[in-house]
């Protein structure tokens, strides 16, 4: 059954609200204004989805796509509207979620536009066809593994690996997935799965430092030897710092748009003697303040690996600091967070509800806080704001050129 509809709205996350005679569906890579046809699917966590067969005609912003599998790869949601236009929607998508929160006294920025060839990150998936295996990408919403040449908002270091593993389909035997990782003075590559052919990795990229690991039951162990440490090069008041990063490690997928966010809670931080940063990771956010400040320090982060590697780096920089383990969903010791003078919040996509929710047990002077969602941000924001807060800055922040993703940084202090 084919049925036709106007598409309105591109909503978080990159599917576009299209509205037909009788029915509401999302639908993938549609632009507001298209006039299309559409092949209602399943529904999905209670929504109705479609997908497009025909556009019938095309609305103001929508564009050719750069990308030769644009239309099947689930990779990049936006490829079919007009790029000087991904900044203002995802601007919008910040400002709406947060739009009871923000007051007079909120300084509100948008974001700006993100160059494509610069991400850091990727996971390919390993599938196996007439040509051999290869790496690619899922299909939008299917575990489909889509074959693909090049990626146009991959690094050109992690265009240039994907080049090579597709030419050597041998050596992906046994692979199921593949991560890898490039920063300031190196890149790693993790295989995941049942290795069956490794003598011929290192050949790969030669003339460049590579470090290569194997993933297989939640391990991660190294494939070459010596084993290369590489670091993330971040901004701490006037210089410049390297942060240790391992290859089980988290890191933004953007270099340009991590030390943009790095120097905003610089800049928003007012003086400072005790940080506490929960959800820290590597200390990524925290430690280039640390540096830049002198202050004390205190994080906690689920991820053991991240743990060490925070601890790590901040002995070889000489901070004092203080980092834990912790699970932050559930109870945890607040007592060494308790008063500080910024607290740093950079929970995973759920947000931080337990957390924001007990802020008052914390009592910080200011509140910093990252979201990658803006509904969870929000939410989060709003149960500040209920325990004497108020929102003194809002930046929306595009890290992912091209995805339907935005970040969102907000300052809190208490009103």
């Amino acid at each position: 059954m084919m049925i036709t509809g106007i598409a309105e709205s591109i909503l978080p996350g990159g599917e576009t609200l299209v509205r037909t005679e009788g029915h509401t569906m999302l639908v993938a890579n549609a632009v507001p204004g298209d006039e299309l046809s559409v092949r209602p699917l399943q529904k999905r966590r209670g929504v109705l989805r479609g997908e497009i067969t025909t556009v019938n005609k095309p609305g103001p912003q929508r564009v050719s796509a750069e990308c030769p599998v644009a239309g099947e790869c689930g990779g990049c949601a936006l490829q079919f509207l007009a790029p000087q236009s991904h900044a203002a929607l995802k601007s919008a998508w910040v400002h709406d979620a947060f739009r009871a929160l923000i007051g007079v006294q909120t300084q509100w920025v948008e974001a700006e536009t993100v160059a494509a060839a610069s991400r850091r990150r990727v996971h390919w998936m390993v599938n196996r066809d007439e040509q051999g295996s290869f790496a690619g990408f899922y299909a939008h919403a299917s575990h489909r593994v889509i074959r693909h040449e090049q990626c146009m908002v991959l690094t050109p270091g992690l265009q240039r690996l994907h080049s090579e593993l597709l030419q050597h389909p041998a050596l992906l035997s046994g692979v199921q997935g593949i991560q890898a990782l490039e920063l300031a003075d190196g890149m790693h590559v993790v295989l995941e799965g049942a290795i069956t052919e490794a003598s011929g990795l290192p050949l790969m990229c030669a003339d460049l430092p590579v470090q290569w690991w194997r993933r297989q039951d939640d391990v991660t162990r190294p494939l070459n030897r010596p084993v290369q440490r590489f670091h993330d090069r971040l901004p701490a008041g006037e210089q410049d710092i390297l942060l240790a990063v391992g290859p089980d490690d988290f890191v933004q997928g953007q270099e340009a748009g991590n030390r943009k966010l790095i120097a905003l809670i610089q800049q928003w931080a007012g003086p400072v003697r005790r940080i506490a940063d929960l959800f820290c990771g590597i200390g990524n956010l925290s430690l280039p303040l640390a540096v830049a400040t002198g202050a004390e320090l205190f994080g906690a982060e689920l991820n053991p690996a991240s743990v060490r590697a925070a601890q790590t780096n901040a002995k070889r920089l000489g901070i004092n600091a203080s980092f834990v383990q912790a699970n932050l969903f559930e109870d945890f010791n607040m007592e060494p967070y308790i008063g500080a003078d910024l607290l740093i919040l950079d929970p995973p996509r759920r947000g931080a509800k337990r957390i924001c929710s007990r802020i008052t047990h914390l009592m910080p002077k200011q509140i910093i806080m990252i979201s990658c969602d803006p509904a969870a941000g929000a939410r989060d924001g709003v149960m500040l704001q209920q325990q004497g807060y108020q929102l003194k800055a809002l930046q929306a922040l595009d890290l992912f050129a091209y995805a339907g993703h935005v970040e969102s940084l907000s300052l809190w202090e208490r009103a």
